[in-house]
């Protein structure tokens, strides 16, 4: 995809803990215009917004065309499934319908430098071609530079990251760019926007509607075959309770309280369970068993640890301790924890599975 190079008005957000819908509107009556960029290991959105209403919504898997809506359907559905990390750029009401209304276009494979080109002599080249599209210049040691664009071979404008707004038209920010590039080399990569359509969300609905039919059929004769068999057994399995929490969960719930009251002692607002849990989203290749998304190993609001029977204990144990000391690290805790700990009635109970309090 392709972003604006100025200066997020918010970055490092986790769309885990946002309702983005509400957040939107937040965004609107505060900055106006702008986009929401999304980003998770294997898809992008963009939300592009005014003071008033959605401008459009763009989803893209890796490997694939983007898809386009001018609702947040698509968006939200993504947003249900799995953790994005999220930014908000600031685009002024010049701006934001022309990267709002953008058309599809094809990046160049090869990247051309500037000491085998100048830009000048390149945007000289490219308007003898009638160039429609955009060159992505990085200066060494100033990535994501600029973007310039161009129609029928004239310059319309920039985005600058020491700009605002997303579009500058002015000849002082791109003598500025030039200026900068003459004092050390950088790189043009080159896009062109092409006449193709860009895919819309709802033509791909009617095929996914009739597999998704389909397979609620095939489950529905499941289910049916499933309740004549389970029939017999409705009155033992609702009076069946809950069954009682292993020491070792027990003994989570202690360490978790210890934890709690450690970091909330540094800073009256502290949310130590969200600092937590952002860690396990952070670690979650290495403990996929504490993903908040996976349900297989919840935290409550009041640090109740559930976990799930068909994940180890242990794991999950391990995991939860090695994020806990994360957040004690960041926020520079280690003696006051460490002293809660001793504390700790349930010390025994780690010892005999072979974990390690310390760290």
């Amino acid at each position: 995809m392709l972003l604006p190079r100025e200066k997020p008005f918010l970055t490092g957000l986790n769309s885990y803990y946002i309702d983005i819908e509400k957040f939107i509107q937040h965004l609107q009556g505060e900055i106006g215009s702008g986009c929401l960029y999304c980003k998770s290991t294997d898809q992008e959105l963009l939300v592009y917004f005014d003071e008033y209403d959605i401008v459009r919504g763009v989803t893209q898997n890796n490997g694939e065309h983007a898809r386009v809506s001018d609702r947040l359907d698509h968006v939200l559905l993504s947003l249900h499934e799995k953790n994005f990390q999220v930014t908000i750029y600031y685009l002024d009401p010049d701006s934001i319908f022309f990267w709002g209304q953008m058309p599809a276009f094809r990046r160049a494979q090869n990247t051309l430098t500037s000491d085998k080109v100048s830009l000048p002599d390149l945007a000289f080249r490219l308007s003898q071609k009638m160039f429609s599209g955009f060159i992505e210049v990085d200066v060494d040691g100033k990535e994501d530079c600029a973007v310039l664009f161009f129609y029928e071979g004239q310059r319309r404008g920039g985005s600058y990251y020491w700009g605002t707004g997303g579009l500058s038209p002015s000849d002082l920010d791109y003598n500025t760019l030039l200026g900068m590039l003459q004092k050390g080399s950088g790189t043009y990569s080159l896009g062109y926007f092409t006449s193709d359509q860009l895919s819309s969300v709802m033509e791909a609905e009617p095929e996914a509607e009739e597999k998704e039919k389909e397979k609620e059929e095939e489950e529905g004769k499941e289910e049916g075959l499933d309740d004549m068999s389970d029939k017999g057994d409705d009155n033992t399995s609702s009076n069946q309770e809950p069954s009682e929490p292993s020491e070792l969960n027990e003994a989570l719930n202690e360490f978790i309280a210890v934890f709690a009251q450690t970091v909330s002692s540094k800073r009256a607002k502290a949310e130590p369970l969200i600092d937590l849990k952002l860690k396990f989203i952070d670690f979650a290749e290495i403990y996929p068993q504490l993903d908040p998304y996976n349900h297989l190993c919840e935290i409550e609001n009041d640090g109740t640890v559930t976990i799930a029977e068909e994940i180890s204990e242990e794991d999950a144990a391990e995991g939860i301790i090695d994020c806990a000391w994360m957040v004690i690290e960041d926020n520079k805790l280690h003696k006051k924890f460490r002293a809660g700990l001793q504390g700790m009635e349930h010390q025994e109970v780690f010892q005999a599975q072979g974990l390690e309090l310390e760290r």
